[in-house]
């Protein structure tokens, strides 16, 4: 479970955070870690879900953050659209695709 410390990171969520939202110790995430102890399924499954990233991910599986096949730049991209409000969201949505069109354009 390497990709977990890097993955909560990115996701600026603390390992101890994590561990109260999954009702753990945080000495259980740190040895989650190291590879002292492995978690029980239903607690990976949770932490998947909590940082919303694929289980292969977290299990060192994959390099793919999420089950759908994202690039870090791609996800980030989601992350961030999913922090604007709706408003936000539609103008966002507007500059993607007048870029979209712009670029076909160009070919």
């Amino acid at each position: 479970m390497k990709n977990l410390k890097k993955i909560a990171k990115a996701r600026n969520k603390s390992l101890t955070s994590l561990a109260v939202e999954l009702g753990i110790s945080q000495e259980a995430i740190s040895q989650y870690i190291s590879g002292k102890i492995k978690p029980k399924l239903s607690i990976i499954i949770r932490m998947a879900q909590i940082l919303n990233v694929s289980v292969d991910y977290l299990l060192d599986l994959s390099d793919n953050v999420s089950n759908c096949n994202l690039s870090e730049n791609e996800f980030a991209l989601v992350e961030n659209y999913r922090k604007l409000d709706e408003k936000s969201r539609l103008k966002a949505e507007a500059y993607l695709q007048a870029m979209v069109d712009f670029n076909e354009l160009g070919k």
